[in-house]
């Protein structure tokens, strides 16, 4: 076959390849993605999945405590990769199903900072096939939080008391952590020592707020920030940046 034929043959061979790679990726992107809870299906939307099926269901106030049901299976039907965050009571079982299954199981982190959602976004986009629909929403959603950012700027510094899954939210705020409280019930101690930090204010979470207690004491501003969307008419990542950004400056009278 002459040098031409040749170089013709080839090229048609790649170029039918990746049209089967183009079409095989959209087909993937069509797929559901079966999310354990709100959060974990928001970073898989971000991540550029078309369909999420979650399945603790949002009125459920603490979604981790939600256990795996026989009628929740079915959503695996269909499936092309399962999110989860492994802190969730469901998370063992469901790997266990879906492995057996044979779909890809993606573990995120699912502290809330706009740095580790896109961080989980792309985790999740190099496996589900769906990079670039990612890096569009990224762009989009770091723009926004620079804005965000900038409007908390004048309260940069200010002491903080924090529950221990706004932490990371609020050092994203700039603020300064001067203590962490842990989930649960707090002591009349904790209160105390709280209170003796002088704290500008006090960081909760609405899902399983635990320092309100704190804020009475030390007569400070209080913000209940969301970690699951859901709450608060939100949905999506950027609604948990717009609405958590939203209390704090409330907080603060803004």
């Amino acid at each position: 076959m002459p040098a031409t034929r040749n170089s013709t043959f080839l090229y048609l061979v790649v170029a039918a390849s990746l049209v089967v790679v183009a079409r095989a990726a959209l087909m993937h992107r069509d797929q559901a993605v079966v999310a354990s809870t709100s959060l974990t299906g928001a970073l898989a939307q971000a991540a550029g999945a078309r369909q999420v099926r979650i399945l603790t269901p949002l009125d459920v106030k603490h979604p981790p405590e939600y256990e795996l049901r026989p009628s929740d299976i079915a959503q695996l039907n269909g499936a092309s990769a399962v999110v989860y965050g492994g802190h969730e009571k469901m998370a063992r079982r469901l790997v266990e199903v879906s492995k057996g299954r044979g779909l890809p199981v993606v573990q995120v982190d699912t502290t809330i900072s706009p740095g580790n959602f896109t961080a989980q976004a792309r985790k999740i986009a190099a496996v589900y096939r769906t990079v670039r629909a990612e890096q569009a929403w990224e762009k989009d959603f770091l723009e926004r939080a620079a804005f965000l950012k900038s409007r908390l700027a004048p309260y940069s510094g200010k002491k903080a008391v924090v529950h221990l899954y706004a932490q990371s939210f609020a050092a994203w705020a700039g603020l300064t952590v001067v203590q962490v409280i842990m989930p649960g019930e707090i002591s009349s101690n904790t209160v105390a020592e709280a209170k003796a930090k002088q704290p500008d204010i006090v960081l909760d979470i609405l899902d399983m707020p635990a320092a309100r207690m704190i804020a009475e004491n030390a007569r400070c501003p209080y913000a209940a920030l969301i970690t699951f969307p859901g709450a608060e008419k939100t949905a999506t990542l950027r609604d948990i940046l717009e609405y958590d950004t939203a209390q704090i400056l409330k907080a603060f009278g803004q």
